[in-house]
């Protein structure tokens, strides 16, 4: 969704830029929107999330979680503690990761990046957790945290 953004918008905020994003999982059967502003885009490196989604970081983009509604599939929704006072939710049906959300940061909802097919309001911004990257990937932009 990132590259399409760019391509699309450019820039975060332009003018006559749409109120929200759609999403879904893989299979389709979970279909969610995202209403903006959101509060924040950034990589995720943290080990948790590397694990959860078999990647060497995760894009998300944060709601407050009265923003984010699931339009269809709700059934299909599962989540998974993956510690203490924090799940993500996946759909059963595909395995497709979605969801983030903590009591670390009540009353938020993070959603995956990659999940939207609609362009989001902001590119990311900033690294998170970024002390627990993997040494694999190159990050020319390390400095930017």
């Amino acid at each position: 969704a990132l590259h399409r953004w760019r391509a699309v918008h450019g820039v975060a905020g332009m003018s006559g830029s749409p109120a929200e994003a759609r999403g879904r999982c893989m299979c389709g059967r979970v279909r969610f929107v995202a209403r903006f502003p959101s509060r924040f885009a950034c990589h995720c490196h943290c080990e948790s999330c590397r694990r959860a989604h078999s990647a060497g970081f995760v894009t998300w983009v944060g709601f407050a979680s009265t923003q984010v509604t699931i339009d269809a599939g709700s059934d299909n929704l599962s989540a998974y503690e993956s510690s203490p006072g924090t799940k993500r939710s996946f759909c059963r049906a595909c395995g497709k990761r979605l969801f983030f959300q903590s009591d670390r940061w009540a009353g938020e909802t993070h959603v995956a990046l990659a999940a939207f097919d609609d362009p989001v309001d902001r590119a990311p911004d900033r690294h998170a957790f970024f002390e627990e990257h993997v040494g694999w990937i190159p990050w020319p932009d390390a400095g930017v945290r």
